[in-house]
């Protein structure tokens, strides 16, 4: 019984590691601070910024909306924008799960 259940936590332990990242808890931490939690670029850390932060609820975006224009964003960041890069703080299927959070911001899913 008792190799039963250690088996079982082991099982729960290695679904839980191997799960996909949660991309609305994640934007919730990194990025609703300056895009808000609507994502419609409103968000309190943005009011320092000289040029308000974009409105990651719009249909489309100034460089795509496509997985990996979003993606390349995400990981590189925006030179001359206060947009940070990610790629060194975020594992790329973290960065995957923003992307796809985004389009549920978008209305596409």
């Amino acid at each position: 019984m008792r190799r039963n259940c250690l088996i079982l936590l082991l099982a729960l332990t290695t679904a839980a590691a191997q799960a996909a990242p949660d991309g609305k808890a994640l934007y919730t931490t990194w990025c609703a601070g300056c895009h808000g939690a609507q994502g419609l670029g409103d968000g309190p850390d943005a009011k320092g910024f000289d040029s308000k932060p974009s409105s990651l609820a719009s249909a489309t975006y100034k460089r795509g909306t496509g997985d990996k224009a979003v993606l390349k964003i995400i990981t590189n960041g925006i030179p001359g924008t206060p947009m940070d890069s990610y790629g060194d703080k975020l594992a790329e299927d973290q960065r995957k799960a923003l992307v796809q959070y985004l389009k549920v911001l978008r209305g596409e899913k």
